[in-house]
């Protein structure tokens, strides 16, 4: 019987990648990606000029940001094969939202970032129709911002579905799966906080909870694994049913 060790060491090695590549992308992408990761818009402030002062920044934070999408989406590809041998509505929700929905939402991220740091170059380089400019810059940075929220929503659904699935599966440990769905109850309050403007500074301790949870999870898969006797009768359970 397959012990699954590949899936379960991949699958933990891109879900660290991708927090990794989160943070970093937060601390090499300059003010204007941070103020979206912390969900702390500017207001009052020049955007184009400050895109065009921090070119470089801009263009590394958006290539980690492409980065993260792509490791969080592989990570779903690793996990779907065992998933699905307990419940295919779960493992699909997983992939639909936590890999394609999510993963598109990275990419258009990424997107946005790349048309602001085209709009800061040309803003550097000729300074003309400099209020069009203006206008198309702040416009796509208010329209990125307005997507957090939109990215947080595909977040929770896949999230849910993701520890609702180790949880049924005790593939690690229940304490690990319950501690993933309990952290997904101050992420959902950050994201109202966030939506509503309401949030005060809190939202970061809100988002630790699953954060931290997240990195001891993605180690505990890459150094233990699965637990054997869990995927021995998960895939003895699958078989039965096919």
């Amino acid at each position: 019987m397959k012990t699954y060790k590949l899936n379960a060491v991949m699958a933990g090695l891109f879900y660290l990648l991708g927090s990794v590549f989160g943070i970093t992308s937060a601390l090499v992408g300059g003010q204007v990606i941070a103020s979206l990761v912390k969900a702390e818009p500017l207001n009052d402030i020049g955007i184009l000029d400050l895109v065009s002062a921090n070119l470089p920044q801009l263009l590394r934070g958006s290539f980690f940001i492409l980065l993260m999408g792509i490791s969080l989406v592989a990570m779903t590809v690793f996990l779907y094969p065992i998933f699905r041998r307990d419940s295919e509505e779960l493992a699909m929700g997983m992939v639909l939202f936590r890999g394609a929905l999510e993963g598109t939402w990275y990419f258009i991220t990424t997107l946005s970032m790349l048309a602001l740091f085209a709009l800061g170059k040309e803003y550097t380089a000729s300074g003309a129709n400099v209020s069009a400019l203006v206008s198309v810059a702040n416009a796509l940075y208010k329209f990125q911002d307005l997507l957090g929220p939109v990215g947080t929503i595909m977040f929770l659904i896949g999230s849910t579905c993701l520890y609702t699935s180790f949880y049924r599966t005790r593939i690690i440990p229940r304490w690990l799966s319950t501690w993933g769905l309990v952290g997904l109850i101050p992420y959902a309050a950050y994201a109202l906080l966030h939506y509503f403007r309401l949030d005060n500074g809190i939202g970061l301790y809100l988002q630790m909870v699953l954060a931290v949870q997240e990195i001891v999870m993605a180690l505990w898969l890459i150094i233990k694994g699965f637990e054997k006797e869990a995927i021995v009768k998960l895939m003895a359970s699958g078989l039965e049913h096919e």
